[in-house]
């Protein structure tokens, strides 16, 4: 509940050799802990990239790979200041070193190497670790919530009042001394002064969540919602408030709603968890991806910077039909990957929902079993949106959903939720 959450994702790797087993696949892990304990960091990397290459669905490989790349980049950062400084070009002349000023080539490459940035490239290498669990991973919970944390989520509470702060700060210390009561009272005093203080909102629920008044933290996280629609960690919280007081049906309601919002897989363990105790199974049947989602790329962004991976796998059925799939339909698509302008291909309104059309339309691969059926029904938009969503096709995803919820709200609840 109560924590920063990138806090508690870059929390020092080494605390994490004695995770729990109960994938068989962790028994290998193991072996990464000590190397992490023996500070051999990129012997623990190589040696998890092979566990991984042999299984792309462990999720939770993929997600402590992420904490051994964000390692990288933090050792990356001290040493960006060796491509810093000026560079010097110097000839013979008659058995002497001369100094050659305004030298063309030295002040090309010195411009060259101001651009270029060891921990850029890490910290790139690190998302993209995070984008590429995500194609075959499931249960790659971390990587889920790091990447809308940092990129989805709006800023909160930058211009926070100092009176405010003073209530905050009062009721932080409370909150320490687990005197919840008081803690609560002073976070409501510090919503009251500024209606749109985000983590004093959220923390207010808290304050009831730890004392077991679950109606009451409901109400203060509904009101955390009514405040912050576009955030989910309070509609995280209201879900949880409502499965300690057993109101699953209100749990799944705003499971649905918070998939909405952003399809967080921790959202979907918390739907399946209401399911259950309704005598209900979730079923997605979601298909892993072989390559990444296709792309409107933007030429004026630098990619001098940009971590790209020794190993290309070569692209085989059904997914060189996706691929393609964007040549086609690149010229009427905008930056986002919405097809804005008419043309012959698709009547959908997105890349993604195209690129998928054409794989089926090409492979008779069992793999898309699933898309075709989804297809036939008319739900192939929901299908490859919703269910088989990718951080990469965000921008589609939040278009489509802001326009047919209607369409997504009756997709969940006719394909998703089974009795």
């Amino acid at each position: 509940m109560k924590k920063n959450i990138l806090l508690a994702v870059f929390v020092c790797i080494q605390t994490l050799s004695g995770i729990a087993q109960s994938n068989p696949l962790d028994k290998k892990m193991e072996k990464v802990y000590n190397l992490v304990e023996k500070a051999k960091y990129k012997d623990a990397s190589e040696y998890l990239e092979k566990i991984l290459e042999n299984n792309p669905e462990y999720g939770k490989g993929w997600d402590y790979l992420s904490k051994l790349r964000y390692k990288e980049y933090k050792d990356a950062k001290a040493t960006d200041g060796i491509f810093s400084g000026n560079i010097t070009v110097t000839t013979k002349e008659k058995g002497k070193d001369k100094k050659v000023e305004n030298d063309s080539l030295a002040n090309a490459l010195m411009e060259l190497l101001s651009k270029y940035s060891p921990s850029k490239i890490a910290y790139s290498k690190y998302i993209y670790t995070f984008r590429q669990g995500l194609l075959t991973s499931e249960d790659a919970y971390q990587s889920s919530a790091i990447l809308r944390s940092l990129f989805i989520d709006t800023p909160t509470d930058t211009a926070v009042s100092k009176k405010a702060l003073k209530y905050y700060n009062d009721a932080e210390s409370e909150f320490a001394k687990k005197n919840y009561e008081n803690a609560a009272k002073l976070y409501k005093r510090a919503t009251e002064e500024q209606p749109d203080f985000f983590k004093a909102s959220l923390y207010m629920g808290d304050c009831f969540y730890f004392t077991e008044n679950y109606p009451s933290a409901a109400e203060a996280f509904r009101n955390a919602v009514k405040t912050f629609p576009n955030l989910l960690e309070p509609r995280k919280y209201l879900i949880d408030s409502y499965a300690k007081q057993q109101l699953y049906d209100k749990s799944m309601e705003e499971c649905i709603q918070a998939m909405t919002i952003y399809p967080d897989l921790s959202v979907a363990v918390k739907m399946d968890d209401a399911a259950y105790y309704q005598n209900k199974k979730i079923d997605f049947k979601w298909t892993p991806r072989l390559v990444f989602p296709n792309k409107i790329i933007d030429t004026t962004i630098s990619t001098l910077n940009e971590y790209k991976p020794e190993k290309t796998p070569i692209v085989k059925d059904p997914w060189n039909f996706y691929q393609k799939a964007l040549e086609n339909i690149k010229p009427f698509c905008n930056k986002k990957g919405i097809i804005i302008e008419p043309n012959k291909f698709t009547d959908s309104k997105y890349l993604e929902v195209y690129s998928w059309e054409e794989m089926l339309k090409n492979s008779q691969s069992p793999s898309l079993d699933q898309a075709r059926r989804m297809q036939k029904d008319g739900y192939l938009d929901c299908y490859v949106l919703i269910t088989c969503f990718h951080y990469d096709f965000y921008d589609q995803y939040a278009d489509f959903v802001s326009k047919r919820k209607d369409k997504v709200m009756e997709y969940y609840k006719k394909y998703i939720i089974n009795k």
